[in-house]
């Protein structure tokens, strides 16, 4: 595992005060092999009280992107995995046989025009949650962020000079 790269989360805008209630994080490693890792932790929810033997379970998903299309296969991620977009959950099953995996390389299940499709179905989304972007210095979606004006989102970046 690489090193963080990006981190995105991503959750409710806070309809007085700005910002955000994160209830999903991604984290962008890169290196020799990039991968997103989705994983769902609220940190505003009530904490466990583990003397009554209180657990949560946190799930863990791992996608090997796309180098070209790497914040578009996070925002593929969100509709899936986030929002549970029942167009885009017909659409991924339909093209890539056991999409319940939570772990996939995105190249070895999609052809570059499956993706495609799934991007452009993505992209007709009107209800996708806010998402806060931190790209550090020499990430690869650094040069990926204008991708975000074709999506209906709420976004706030935040980048290194």
């Amino acid at each position: 595992m690489g090193s963080l790269t990006a981190q995105i989360l991503v959750g409710d805008a806070h309809s007085c005060h700005g910002g955000i209630n994160p209830a999903f994080y991604l984290f962008l490693s890169e290196n020799s092999h990039p991968a997103w890792i989705l994983v769902n932790q609220n940190i505003f929810e009530e904490p466990i009280n583990f003397r009554k033997g209180g657990r949560v379970k946190k799930t863990r998903i791992i996608w090997i992107p796309s180098i070209e299309n790497m914040l578009e296969d996070a925002l593929l991620m969100i509709a899936l995995y986030v929002i549970k977009n029942r167009q885009i959950i017909d659409l991924f099953q339909k093209i890539c046989q056991n999409s319940g995996e939570s772990h996939l390389e995105i190249y070895e299940k999609l052809t570059g025009s499956q993706r495609d499709e799934c991007y452009q179905e993505c992209r007709r989304i009107k209800n996708l949650p806010k998402i806060v972007v931190t790209v550090t210095r020499g990430s690869t979606i650094q040069d990926q962020l204008s991708v975000l004006k074709k999506y209906s989102i709420e976004a706030e970046l935040c980048v290194s000079n």
